[in-house]
């Protein structure tokens, strides 16, 4: 019996309203589950009276450096190094996630479209 395995490229992720779907590569969701795992540790082992979605603003509030509402790959490396996570997840990752998700000339990523991923 002969068995079809079935390669998986693209992957969809969550678009907020009123903007058109993406598609994540597979290494890119994966990265993005990364680091909605890691943000989750760090809530129900630090933050578990408080609501997930206003744990997750919060944090990306303080990753989100110039509050202009674009959050730089250098801002979630902070974001993880603050959580102790910074050994979680690669800057290559990171960039996987902004190259894919974000503006991938600029490296950065609206906050509430990341908010929205994890």
């Amino acid at each position: 019996m002969a068995t079809r395995a079935i390669a998986i490229s693209k992957v969809a992720a969550p678009a907020p309203r009123g903007v058109a779907q993406r598609h994540l590569s597979t290494s890119g969701a994966i990265a993005v589950e990364k680091l909605r795992d890691v943000i989750d540790a760090y809530r129900r082992e630090n933050y578990v009276h408080e609501l997930p979605s206003r744990c997750k603003k919060d944090m990306l509030a303080v990753a989100d450096k110039n509050k202009d509402g674009r959050i730089p790959v250098e801002g979630i490396e902070t974001l993880l190094r603050n959580i102790g996570a910074s050994d979680c997840m690669s800057r290559a990752e990171i960039e996987t996630i902004l190259s894919e998700e974000g503006e991938s000339h600029a490296k950065v990523i609206e906050r509430d479209h990341l908010m929205n991923l994890i």
